[in-house]
Order: C-alpha cells, then structure tokens, then sequence
C-alpha cells in the first residue's frame, strides 16, 4: 500500500522516482525529530553569472533581493571559487568534492552529438553529492541542467538522483520562439535557439518529454523546485534538492514581464540579460518562500553559486570591475565566485567571510551535516566548512587552491596568484591584496614568488590525469583589452 500511495505522489508531481509519502500519510506539521540534527541540503548552481551581476557583491544595474537574503542571513563569502571557468569541468568538481582534474575532466563534454557518440560524462565509479546523500536516507532530486553526460551510464536517476527534471547538455530554449511574451537577443556564438532532441526538457528515468515551452524556463524550474521542497518536508526523511537553472547562459531570452524591470539599460543584450539574472532572482525567492512555509528552514541549509564568470565573449554582458576577465578565463572574473551560504540553526546570520573557499567544500560540508564521513578510498579536496563557521576552527580551510585547463594553468597562495600558459606563451604572477584587477604583472620583478607558486603548481598537477577527451577549438577572446587562445 505505501509503494501504491508513493507513486501516485509522484505521478502527481511529474518526478516518477519521487518516494515520499502522499500528504494525507504523514503528519501536516514540521519533523520535530529532525530538528538540528539532519538537515535539508538545496545547493542552486546559477549558470555563467559573474561576480558582479548580483547586488549583494555590488552590482548596481540589478537587484537581487532574494538571491542576497541566503547571505544577509547566513554568510557571504569573498574569496570563493569553482574549480573550472567553464560548465561541465566546474559541475564536475561542484557533485564530487574533487578537482576533476583527478579523473581527467579537464574540458567540457560536449556539443551533445560528440558527447553521445563517444560517451562522454561524468565516471560512472565517481561518487555523487545525490549518491552521497542518498547513502545517509536522504531523498534526492536534481531539477535543472545537467551537462555531465547523456548516455545513460551518466542519467542522474542512475547517478544519484532518486527525482530528475531539466536537460541533459550545455544550452537549451528557454521557450518557444514565437512566444508573444518572448524577448530574444540574438549573439554571434549562438545559432537560433530551438530545443533539439538532446535539449529538450525531460524528467524520470524514462526521459519523458516535457512541453513545457509556453512557460519561461527558469520560472518553471523555479515552480517545480518549490514543489519538491513543499512535498518533501512532508515525508519523515531529510531532502536533498540540487537546483540547477540554466539562467543566465545563452541563449539570451526572457518573457516582458522581467525585461520591462530594466527601461534605463540602452543596450539590448544588457538589458536581457539583466532581466534574466531578476528572472533568477524571483525563482530563488519562490524557493526560499516554499522552505519557509514548511516549518523547516532553520533546518534547511541553503547554498548560492555560479558555475563560472560572465560569459565575457559577448559584448556587453560583464564588467571588467571588480574582477577582471570572465568564463573560460584564469582571471579572478572566470573562477571566483558569488557563493553564499545559509543554515539558521547553526550559523549566525549577516557574517561575510574573507577566506579562501571552494565550490569542491559543498560536498563535505552537506554530507558532515547529515551524519556521514568522506570514503577513504579516494582524496577529496574540498573540506567540511561548518567548524570554519562556527569559530570551531581557525585559520583558511584552504593552503592553495589549483586550476588546469591545458595549455592554461594558475595557482593561488595566500594573496599571490600564478597564471600562466603551459606552452609559454605567457606568465602572469598578482597580488590580489594590492592588486585585485589583476593589472600589474609582478612576474619580472618577484622571480622568488614566481619559483614559490610554479613549484607548488607543479607538485599538484602529479595528482592529476591527463584530459579523458580532449578540448574543442579554443576561442579567440579579448579578455579586458588583452587577447587570449581560450580552451572550450
């Protein structure tokens, strides 16, 4: 009987491997018996935001009040970074707590054709934040873009996730292109936008296609998030919601109602852009709304990231302040990001934390905080940051934080950072304290610094193993006024 009244739930949600019991089963008040003990994890992964497009780390032409509130009341981290300035490698690390790099995701998975035909994704014996957490009872859901394989070897209902809906690759149509509401900025790196076979939405095991393209995508990841949330807290099991929309990547396409947020933006793909990041913004709110109404959200931990930059190949889009550069780049623009972080229970609100964290330090963080212990038979690199936000423990969680997409490499060492391109081409050595725009090259006058960080890169990269496929064409780009050959 409980098997019967557990489908008809989630037939009735659309997710056809939701287990959690039907509401007229189960106690319409909050778990009492979980309370500071087991926690709900949501980690919303935001796609290609920078920085600065959020008004929490200074943006002005948009405001974000949702999106700031998880660091008003928790904590807002400065110096956070991902392990990639591109999507598949930096997911990678995000779902694993270690440096992709260990298993040779060194580049992005697609176009989704090559990704299919030569099998490409996430290792099947690489552990997941959803097999993770699964593990330790938890109920499990991935609602967004995926991007770590197609074939069905890397289908997150077999990666983890007990509940899945959104899209397999890079990009998708956020709705249909006639749409009267629609409004669409073509770019030159974007052939028109309409969903195809392997970018359609679908959801289940059995990869159901959902048409969903009369409504705005990020809003109805957003509706189907707080659904999930609102039908889980019901079930006497923690949940494990891993969101993941596909705002603000490419293409650039949001329905009036954001877009006529923004007359005083001019320029056209500014202003949808900013529109869209606001679209973002009302799907974490309606979010935070449905953990609130549960009962649950001092027991809920809520994470905010980004994948990587601004995606500063297009004209327009991102600023060159406070950080210079953006996705696909070594700058701080491509690889620090906005990462907050809120848990009412344990943390105390409106903190801002100045150290050197990591996107890999989500997964050890989310599984300490459901009672289970890292597995011994691999290194993780990211670390449990609670004791670090309690005042448990001292000091930077972090000695150095590491990056490589061949032919680029960089490290970072307390304010010094180490950019440079294996081949030769160039050698770029800041020190962020001084100098956080990265405009002055010290590499010619520290040559101690240099050896110091080329050195500590060099003993990381041992760990490391070759790329598992190699990199598309790199992209010429100008990064803030200096050209660069750009891997993909």
């Amino acid at each position: 009987m409980k098997r019967v009244i557990a489908l008809v739930t989630a037939l009735t949600l659309g997710f056809t491997t939701f287990s959690a019991p039907h509401p007229s089963a189960v106690a319409k008040t909050p778990r009492a018996a979980k309370a500071g003990k087991t926690p709900n994890v949501i980690v919303i992964v935001a796609d290609d935001l920078g920085y600065a497009d959020i008004s929490a780390y200074g943006a002005t032409r948009i405001s974000t009040p949702n999106i700031d509130r998880i660091g008003l009341e928790g904590v807002r981290f400065t110096d956070a970074y991902v392990s990639a300035p591109v999507c598949g490698p930096s997911r990678a690390g995000i779902q694993t707590g270690r440096y992709q790099g260990r298993f040779g995701y060194e580049y992005n998975n697609g176009p989704p054709q090559r990704d299919v035909e030569e099998n490409l994704g996430l290792p099947p014996d690489e552990l997941t934040m959803g097999e993770a957490l699964g593990r330790q009872g938890y109920q499990t859901a991935l609602i967004g873009k995926w991007h770590l394989g197609s074939n069905d070897a890397y289908y997150p209902t077999n990666r983890g996730y007990q509940a899945f809906v959104g899209f397999l690759t890079g990009d998708t149509a956020y709705m249909r292109l006639d749409h009267p509401d629609l409004r669409y900025a073509p770019t030159a790196d974007v052939a028109l936008p309409r969903r195809t076979p392997q970018s359609q939405i679908i959801e289940g095991p059995g990869r159901t296609v959902v048409h969903n393209e009369d409504e705005y995508l990020t809003d109805y990841f957003g509706r189907r998030a707080a659904e999930y949330v609102t039908q889980a807290a019901r079930s006497d099991r923690p949940y494990f919601l891993m969101l993941t929309p596909n705002a603000p990547h490419t293409p650039l396409m949001v329905t009036r109602k954001y877009y006529e947020r923004f007359p005083q933006i001019a320029d056209e793909r500014a202003r949808v852009y900013a529109a869209m990041i606001s679209a973002l913004d009302d799907m974490v709110g309606e979010v935070l709304k449905a953990v609130d109404a549960s009962g649950e959200a001092d027991d809920t931990i809520v994470v905010f990231l980004t994948d990587n930059g601004c995606a500063s190949y297009i004209p327009g889009l991102c600023s060159c302040e406070p950080l210079r550069g953006g996705k696909l780049s070594h700058y701080e623009g491509g690889v620090r990001a906005p990462m907050m972080v809120r848990w009412p229970a344990k943390l105390k609100p409106g903190q801002v934390n100045r150290e050197v964290v990591s996107s890999l330090d989500i997964f050890p963080t989310a599984l300490a905080a459901a009672g289970g212990t890292l597995p011994k038979d691999r290194v993780y690199d990211g670390v449990d940051l609670t004791p670090y936000l309690t005042g448990e423990k001292a000091g930077p969680p972090h000695d150095l934080l590491a990056w490589r997409r061949r032919p680029l490499a960089s490290i970072r060492i307390g304010d010094w950072k180490l950019w440079k391109s294996l081949d030769g081409q160039y050698t770029l050595l800041f020190n962020l304290k001084d100098d956080l725009n990265e405009t002055t090259n010290l590499a010619a006058s520290r040559p101690d610094k240099l050896r110091e960080l080329e050195a500590a890169f060099d003993r990381w990269a041992k760990d490391m193993q070759d790329p598992r496929w190699p990199s598309r064409p790199p992209r010429d780009q100008d990064v803030c006024g200096t050209p660069f050959k750009l891997p993909i």
